[in-house]
């Protein structure tokens, strides 16, 4: 009998679903990650690094939690992990053909978020690219809380919705985006993007049950019935993740 929890098969596929997503954003740029080393900034406890490995690419992964980087070198023994801040990274100019960013944004502070996009600039070779997933503000549920539209209020309200909704004070800060907001980040950075949020969108829509929200999910079943896919797929960018292809200027 494995000796695995649920969560992890759940991260395990999770991982797997997003690699696919990420692997065909960068072939759609002609971009192959295979030829040259990638940076996953933000690694967390290695479930998307594990299935990057796989894919035979050459992978090192960065994480500011001691805590993250003891669980990844242990979900991940082949991966390779190094403690550092993403606002300060301990490499080379050049020297990664691609950087990942995965659901990892939504944890930095707004105004240390350009400082983490220099660096990234700062090590990405001419013509790499840079993929960034990051949370919606407008998601039906909040992916952290999963409390349904608490950022779509002002800040100042989440922490009091969070205790009447979950009975105790909201842990952590979360800054999701809008694309609008990721558009200016980039722009200020002075690195060019392409939105593939619609990609995320798609696969949603071509396979309602990957929808995670019950409601979202039976309006996009309801819109599909009535002939109204397209209007489906509007509506799951509007509330999906947001997915840029970056690259420098």
């Amino acid at each position: 009998m494995s000796n695995k929890n649920p969560d992890h098969y759940k991260q395990n596929a999770r991982g797997i679903e997003r690699v696919k997503e990420v692997m065909a954003c960068l072939t759609l740029k002609n971009h192959d990650p295979r030829k040259g080393l990638l940076l996953d900034l933000g690694c967390g406890l290695g479930y998307l690094h594990e299935h990057i490995l796989k894919e035979d690419i050459e992978a090192v992964g960065v994480e500011i939690s001691r805590r993250n980087i003891v669980s990844a070198k242990k979900n991940v023994p082949k991966g390779e992990f190094i403690l550092a801040d993403g606002c300060n990274l301990p490499f080379r100019n050049e020297c990664f053909k691609t950087v990942i960013t995965n659901d990892v944004l939504e944890h930095v502070a707004y105004e240390q978020a350009k400082p983490m996009l220099n660096e990234v600039k700062r090590t990405l070779i001419t013509n790499g690219m840079f993929y960034i997933s990051v949370a919606n503000k407008y998601q039906i549920h909040e992916p952290h809380t999963l409390i349904p539209f608490l950022t779509w209020f002002p800040r100042a309200c989440w922490n009091p919705i969070h205790k009447i909704v979950k009975k105790r004070p909201m842990k952590g800060t979360y800054y999701p985006y809008t694309v609008r907001m990721l558009q200016t980040l980039c722009d200020e950075a002075k690195i060019s993007y392409t939105n593939f949020t619609w990609i995320y969108a798609l696969k949603k829509t071509s396979k309602l049950d990957y929808i995670g929200n019950r409601t979202v999910q039976k309006t996009a079943k309801l819109l599909k019935r009535l002939g109204l896919s397209r209007a489906a797929q509007i509506l799951a960018e509007k509330v999906s993740v947001i997915v840029f292809i970056c690259n420098k200027k």
